[in-house]
């Protein structure tokens, strides 16, 4: 397995990575790991069956996440786990262990004992700044050493490239060996991180246990980068006894809420630290008082001045002054390392550019290079600069390339993207619009980085006109739409249009994407027109025709008739699958059985979904297949069979949260919660509703949280009216009328219409007529408006005469209303959400 061989090495090493718990239901199947890794499933068959024999994998029958029926599953072996270990040590990580701290460490006695002061309670941030040079991270890596009492370290590098995503992979193989199966699922999805969804799986992962987690060079994250950790911070600190310490060149501004945090800024030496550090290296006798006058006490300019004897210059210049000492082909050997991303190993220095080790081990004892416990160096920040002043543009691009070539040796997609930058860095367009091209959703995968996005502007103005001009842009269009910077996708598919000379199947399929993009900005007359402009193209390929029906469908949803949109998703599964274009067709169905389900009744979902779910599942679109099981326990609640929607729901939520789909968790959980509201388990109801409310606001999804939250009102209710008590009526009351309100900022929905009715009959209950009026008024008129005939029968069947006995005084007639109770088990997650 050597680093040309890197299949088997990925194997193991996703693996290790998602293994499964021992007493989970499902297992790793060969098909999950191609999925995974990028390779067809065939090709998996020969690597598995040599690593199986080698004894470093285990396999057996069982089941698998992506299919029905029982599979051969994979585990490592002991053995497996150790060669793996000997071989990633080689192999691009892009996140790393604790460093270590300068042996002997001196001085900083009095900066020690603030920081142990700061860290005697949990859920603290401590901000750590300082000018480059001062030792700022092996400060904090000698306290991490010394006072993380039992808690969990991660230590995360930002570079100008990190991304949330990257960010959460190496969070995830740092708790890899809590069994974070979750987060590891997690980073893998098709999507942009969430702070709180990344937050609340990380917690899960922990336990009990807590973090102390470290970002260094703070200063270097994009505004994007920032934002992600401080939402990340923030959501861990308000419920955790977790540590955070931010440590780069000034502090940031990140608001830590109520949590107690602190700030300790980091200057040079003390005199005697410093005479004492010099001493150590060999003395600087009666250069000394100067030395440490100039570089301000900073350790690393110290270092540099005891180890490189006869340079004389001040702090301001000693870097440059040591690095111009050295030959011009060490600088240029060098140089990968002061570009690269991350620490690099010892070997591809000494063996890719030319230094030996020897000489690499020298340039560590003089200061310049830095090691690490992985065997691996890097070049500090200081001397970075002095490095790359001193070279050229052309030795620069060279360095990209050689870098370029490092990162080929990994197919993980956090390598393969910075394999892409480094190539656009480097200058090598054509190669690098090729790997775009075979490799997009490999290295969209990561997420979105202002330097990802500065690469593909960059590429896209300086290849020729052609059709690799616009694959980058409709690529640059995509990454801007998966980071729901839709007004800036809109302007690269406009140059799109604009650099395809006319080409009626870019144009149009743009055009139609334009028109999407338009939907999720509410800006429907922009919408109408870019699916006019793209009808009028003429005569349309099969994808394009398929595509036109789909955006009409969406349009015409957007603008609140769902039966005729119904239709028209209809119509648009219909050509997509006539036409085998899988993307569309599930895009299409996803729709299409939700406003089935509401519109025609739960027998024709129950058929679409039939179709549909084995098709979702194998393209991996496991978001479409936990939509398509959620509209199939709603219609199995609707035709009573109540015990199959519970089945179906419980294995939703199994699988949602073993891959981390916090979504579709919170759907689940106010299924269940309707489930047992039909059982007449109201203190069950009551728990499931108050996690899925929960979940809801952590993930900002304001109509699931609405609808929960209507839910919870509905059910508190029911609680009262058996014998709880007037306190949970006026609880009922409250999270009612929050979910109406969150609700009315929405489009109409069957969510709303269920939200008054449930406030209507308890208001009804306590004989407070005027608002019970209003909310019945309101849920009968909206359900008339939207077409939703057999909620307005039963709101009016049911709730109506409730009121009406409130306007006369008299008592409500009845228990609480089937309405309540059916249509909850109906809408399980709210119709709408299901498939948000």
């Amino acid at each position: 397995m050597g680093a040309q061989t890197y299949l088997p090495i990925e194997i193991l090493d996703y693996l290790e990575t998602h293994a499964p718990p021992e007493e989970g239901s499902f297992g790793i199947s060969q098909r999950e790991l191609a999925k995974a890794l990028g390779y067809h499933p065939c090709s998996m068959s020969r690597p598995l069956s040599s690593l199986v024999r080698e004894g470093l994998l285990s396999e057996k029958r069982g089941l698998v996440r992506d299919g029905q029926r029982k599979q051969l599953t994979y585990r490592l072996t002991e053995d497996g786990r150790g060669r793996l270990r000997r071989e990633t040590r080689e192999v691009p990580l892009l996140s790393g262990d604790i460093p270590p701290p300068p042996h002997p460490f001196l001085g900083r006695k009095d900066e020690l004992a603030q920081l142990a002061e700061f860290s005697q309670e949990g859920g603290s941030l401590v901000f750590v700044d300082g000018p480059p040079g001062m030792g700022k991270t092996a400060l904090v890596s000698r306290h991490l050493r010394r006072a993380r009492r039992g808690r969990i370290p991660f230590w995360f590098t930002v570079r100008s490239a990190s991304s949330p995503r990257q960010f959460v992979s190496a969070l995830a193989h740092a708790l890899s060996f809590l069994g974070a199966q979750q987060l590891a699922y997690y980073s893998q999805l098709p999507r942009a991180p969430v702070a709180r969804e990344v937050s609340d799986l990380t917690s899960r992962a922990l336990g009990d246990r807590a973090l102390a987690a470290v970002f260094d060079d703070i200063q270097m994250a994009s505004p994007d980068m920032l934002k992600f950790l401080q939402d990340l911070v923030a959501s861990l600190l308000r419920t955790r006894d977790d540590q955070f310490y931010l440590v780069g060149q000034e502090a940031p501004s990140i608001d830590a809420g109520k949590s107690r945090n602190y700030h300790l800024t980091v200057g040079g030496l003390d005199r005697v630290s410093a005479h004492d550090l010099t001493d150590r290296q060999g003395g600087l006798a009666d250069r000394f008082e100067a030395v440490y006058q100039s570089t301000l006490g900073s350790p690393l300019l110290l270092q540099l001045a005891v180890l490189n004897p006869g340079v004389e210059a001040d702090a301001a210049h000693l870097p440059n002054a040591v690095v111009k000492r050295l030959p011009m082909s060490e600088v240029k050997a060098m140089l990968p390392a002061a570009l690269a991303n991350e620490s690099l190993p010892v070997t591809f220095l000494s063996e890719a550019l030319g230094l030996s080790a020897a000489r690499v081990n020298e340039l560590v004892r003089m200061g310049i290079l830095h090691a690490t416990l992985q065997g691996r160096v890097e070049i500090l920040q200081v001397v970075r600069a002095a490095l790359l002043g001193r070279v050229g543009t052309g030795d620069e691009r060279e360095a990209h390339l050689r870098l370029a070539q490092f990162y080929a040796r990994s197919r993980r997609p956090e390598a393969v993207r910075e394999r892409f930058l480094h190539l656009v860095e480097g200058e090598a367009w054509k190669t690098a619009a090729n790997l775009l091209t075979q490799q997009e959703r490999t290295i969209l995968r990561p997420g979105y980085s202002e330097t990802m996005r500065n690469a593909l502007r960059h590429l896209a103005t300086v290849l020729p006109r052609g059709q690799a001009k616009v694959r980058v842009l409709m690529i640059e269009a995509a990454l801007l739409r998966h980071h729901s910077d839709y007004s800036e996708a809109i302007i690269s598919l406009r140059r799109a249009i604009s650099e395809a000379h006319d080409d009626p199947r870019i144009t149009g399929e743009c055009l139609f994407t334009i028109a999407d993009l338009h939907v999720r900005l509410r800006q429907l007359d922009e919408a109408r027109k870019a699916h006019e402009d793209a009808r009028r193209l003429g005569p349309m390929s099969r994808r394009l025709q398929a595509y036109l029906l789909l955006s009409d469908a969406r349009i015409t949803e957007a603008a609140g008739d769902n039966h005729l949109a119904h239709q028209k998703y209809e119509e648009a599964f219909e050509a997509a699958r006539r036409f085998r274009i899988q993307d569309l067709s599930l895009e299409s169905i996803a729709a299409w059985s939700r406003l089935a389900e509401l519109q025609r009744g739960p027998d024709v979902a129950l058929r679409i979904i039939a179709e549909a779910l084995p098709a979702a599942r194998d393209a991996g679109r496991m978001d479409i297949a936990f939509n398509l099981q959620l509209v199939r326990a709603r219609a199995y609640a609707e035709t009573g069979r109540e015990s199959l929607a519970e089945a179906e729901i419980k294995m939703i939520r199994s699988e949602a949260e073993a891959l981390g789909y916090l979504n579709q968790l919170t759907y689940t959980m106010s299924g269940l919660a309707a489930m047992a509201i039909e059982g007449k388990r109201w203190g069950e109801a009551v728990g499931y509703a108050k996690q899925a409310s929960a979940l809801a606001e952590r993930l900002g999804n304001d109509l699931v949280l609405g609808h929960t939250l209507a839910l919870l009102c509905s059910t508190e209710f029911r609680e009262a009216y058996f014998g709880g008590g007037t306190q949970l009526v006026q609880e009922s009351i409250g999270h009612g009328e929050r979910g109406v309100e969150i609700l009315e900022r929405l489009p109409g929905s069957d969510s709303l219409v269920l939200a008054h009715s449930y406030l209507a009959e308890v208001y009804a209950y306590v004989k407070d007529a005027a608002p019970a009026r209003m909310h019945y008024d309101r849920a009968v008129t909206l359900a008339e408006t939207l077409g939703l005939g057999w909620l307005k029968d039963r709101t009016t069947e049911e709730v109506g005469p409730k009121v009406i006995a409130a306007e006369e005084g008299e008592a409500s007639p009845g228990t609480p209303s089937a309405v309540s109770e059916g249509s909850q088990a109906r809408t399980g997650g709210g119709g709408r959400a299901a498939s948000s």
